[in-house]
């Protein structure tokens, strides 16, 4: 037998925004990303930002092109903002359902978090590579970068900073 989550439904509306990218080769994208009305606004003036600094963000698609999966849309490194899903491990429904969240080039700044057995969940399962901050490599998000600065300057809140697990690709409001 099936158990059902206990979910709320609330009615939020979503924005399909048209952003320029550049990609980790250089060249410029074009992008879509479904968010709330609510953070469109920052969202355009943060790509706007990203695209002129000439940030590499890999690719920049809705989850839907992934079949609504986000273990598969992380692994293809696939920054995306709406994806209705609840909190893994719970009922509650994750910001990404409400479209108030974003994850930037995923599959190299993973979600992370340590189980009560002391074993490490890692998502996408294939970026335990880069579960290793100290190294350096390509579309990695620290503080000091300028993904960071533009995110939190406008209101987000990193999951790289969180205490609990660390969600790298992470940014809310």
């Amino acid at each position: 037998m099936l158990a059902m989550a206990a979910i709320s439904l609330q009615a939020v509306e979503l924005d399909t925004l048209q952003v320029q990218h550049v990609d980790g080769n250089g060249h410029t994208q074009q992008g879509v990303i479904i968010c709330n009305k609510t953070i469109a606004k920052d969202l355009r003036e943060i790509f706007a930002e990203l695209y002129k600094a000439k940030y590499p963000i890999e690719r920049i698609r809705p989850i839907s092109e992934y079949g609504n999966d986000d273990e598969r849309s992380m692994r293809a490194n696939n920054t995306s903002c709406y994806c209705y899903r609840v909190v893994e491990g719970s009922t509650k429904l994750s910001k990404h359902a409400q479209g108030l969240a974003i994850d930037i080039n995923p599959l190299y700044n993973p979600c992370v978090k340590r189980k009560k057995d002391g074993t490490l969940l890692i998502q996408p399962a294939t970026g335990k590579p880069y579960t290793d901050r100290s190294k350096t490599f390509k579309y990695k998000i620290t503080q000091q970068d300028l993904c960071y600065r533009l995110f939190i300057q406008h209101g987000f809140r990193w999951g790289g900073a969180w205490r609990s697990l660390k969600d790298y690709q992470h940014f809310e409001k």
